[in-house]
């Protein structure tokens, strides 16, 4: 039998998979749902050594001769510092020693209560890994439970070696009455195991996972990169020849080949029914992060049976819940590698498919030229299909990138933007930097918000004369008025949107910039020209006014017209109207 507690389950089962069969046990009562539960598992061969330091230092006796993963498990307390001398020693000699360490919950830390010490730090400069699996009470804690634990049992295998340290938290009465000793589970759970592929697995291992890669529809979901360089655009096409592959991208992947595909206007075109039946075998995740909503849609539920991640440290990243396979090593080494193990077909049917499916968008798969009224989406259309060859566009976060992303500027256009935390610091700052080092007509899409968190870019001596900024400017945080349902919160403008009646003219001036402003199309349309020209006397500023309910609709109506989705129904405009006790109140008197 094995204990009720789901944490130590997971544990214990993924200990099974890895082949961590030798424990060595030292006495004590918190650890007992794990010691009692391997005890039971004939798997298992369990050592007792009382004295902690002496237990850890004879699993290292043990890993020198077994050339294998050992453990050592103790209770809570000071129990696990004593394990902090061969922490060390396994460190610098590159043994994979497991430190299992039982703790109580952490909101007892520093509250007079027994046997609590912080653990997580003990161990924390030595080891390759430090998790802690706290309480499993649903399925999501039971995902985050098995991913935590994959990610600290796989370092224990591979690249350089060293201490692992897992802690596991276990309560007297928690979830169950007396847990810490109830022992009702007759099997483990079906956790899976995540493999990790990397340039020392053996070249059969390397042939296994491209048959698996033959057999299947692949999609890549390639995320934020710098322009790939003739080769590597090479490289990917050739993958994709040797495999049923679609590449998807958007404007800040900077790829352009003939297996990609831009995916945001399509994410937000395709429901369900089609998008399963497009849906891939093996989904691969690569670079930075993607803008696209096919990610989410391709994961909820799940539209493929694989996903595999591809990174050069093969980093467990799971935004689907589903426990990813790894693959260690930068994306061109992964597409040269893959490449090599196979044949090219004859045609790909697959990417076939998705073009079918692509030219269904607007103008055979362009936005580009589709009528749009005057708001922020109609100067970033415009801005867009008209930047020369060569130049460089930064794209602020929040609805800025978001805009540009119905749109394609020339591929000679190199897409930057600070995606990495979504966050609307810093957009321009950064721009200027970049536009600083690289000489070249540099052009920046963003916000009111974004512009005025970060008006002190333009305080300093690097603002050149090649800089080109169109200001979206909706008198606060437009992007609310777009959200469905944000559109019953009476103090929406006020602290959410941020609604205010500031204009950059004054600042900008005073920084050198040539300044341009519009409220309408023909205004917008005279003003383009000179924000577009490539030598001017000083840096130029166009700032674009619009209102937010119009951008919102805006956005809707392109949505519905040229992406072919549904416009809101009465019943939906109706409940975006109603406050949530109102549609409780409603719910009790129909029922």
């Amino acid at each position: 039998m094995y204990t009720c507690l789901k944490n130590v389950q997971i544990l214990i089962s993924l200990l099974k998979q890895y082949g961590i069969r030798h424990i060595v046990i030292s006495a004590g009562t918190r650890h007992t749902p794990l010691v009692h539960s391997v005890e039971q598992d004939p798997f298992f061969k369990t050592y007792s050594v009382v004295d902690e330091r002496s237990a850890s230092f004879f699993a290292i006796g043990m890993i020198e001769q077994l050339r294998e993963p050992v453990a050592v498990c103790c209770t809570s307390g000071s129990a696990a510092a004593n394990y902090v001398s061969a922490a060390n020693e396994a460190f610098y000699q590159e043994l994979p020693l497991l430190l299992l360490t039982a703790d109580r919950n952490h909101y007892y830390q520093f509250q007079q209560e027994e046997q609590m010490i912080p653990q997580e730090g003990l161990y924390a400069a030595v080891c390759k890994k430090v998790v802690t699996l706290n309480h499993v009470r649903d399925e999501k804690d039971a995902w985050y439970c098995a991913r935590l634990c994959n990610e600290a049992l796989m370092e224990l295998f591979d690249g350089k070696r060293g201490p692992v340290h897992i802690g596991f938290v276990v309560e007297n009465d928690y979830p169950v009455r007396q847990g810490i000793v109830r022992f009702n589970a007759e099997t483990l759970p079906a956790v899976r195991k995540t493999e990790r592929l990397t340039l020392e697995s053996s070249p059969e291992e390397w042939k296994r996972w491209a048959e698996r890669l033959r057999r299947s529809k692949v999609l890549i979901i390639y995320g934020q990169r710098g322009p790939a360089s003739e080769r590597e655009t090479a490289l990917i096409e050739a993958f994709c020849e040797r495999y049923s592959c679609v590449v998807m991208t958007d404007l800040l992947s900077n790829l352009h080949c003939s297996c990609s595909l831009h995916s945001f206007p399509m994410a937000r075109m395709m429901n369900a029914e089609e998008l399963k039946a497009l849906a891939p075998d093996i989904l691969i995740t690569m670079n930075a992060f993607s803008i696209s909503e096919l990610k989410y849609k391709l994961g909820n539920p799940h539209f493929f049976r694989e996903h595999w991640h591809v990174s050069p440290d093969g980093q467990i990243s799971d935004p689907f819940k589903c426990l990813p396979d790894t693959v260690a090593c930068s994306p061109m080494t992964f597409f040269e590698k893959f490449t090599a193990l196979a044949e090219p077909k004859k045609q790909n049917a697959y990417l076939a498919a998705w073009r079918a499916q692509y030219a269904r968008i607007g103008n055979q798969g362009s936005l580009n030229d589709e009528p749009v009224a005057y708001s922020s989406m109609y100067g970033i259309q415009q801005l867009i299909r008209r930047i020369p060859d060569g130049a460089l566009l930064h794209i602020g976060n929040s609805n800025s990138i978001r805009l540009a992303n119905y749109f394609q500027p020339s591929e000679k256009v190199t897409v930057c933007g600070n995606r990495g935390t979504h966050g609307i610091d810093g957009s321009m700052s950064a721009f200027v930097g970049q536009a600083h080092i690289s000489g070249r007509l540099s052009f920046l899409i963003l916000g009111d918000l974004s512009f005025f968190y970060d008006m002190n870019a333009l305080w300093n001596q690097y603002v050149g004369k090649n800089l080109r900024i169109l200001l979206c400017n909706n008198s606060g945080g437009g992007i609310f008025h777009s959200y469905p349902n944000q559109t019953n919160v009476p103090t929406l403008d006020e602290h959410i949107a941020a609604e205010h009646h500031t204009s950059a003219e004054a600042w900008v001036r005073s920084r050198g910039f040539n300044y341009l402003s519009c409220r309408n199309k023909e205004e917008f349309d005279r003003a383009l020209p000179q924000l577009l020209a490539e030598e001017t006397d000083a840096p130029v500023i166009l700032e674009m006014f619009t209102d937010k309910e119009t951008d919102a609709e805006c956005i809707r109506t392109i949505n519905s017209t040229y992406l072919r989705l549904p416009p809101p129904t009465l019943k939906q405009r109706v409940g975006s109207m109603l406050s949530e006790d109102m549609k409780d109140t409603i719910k009790k008197f129909l029922h």
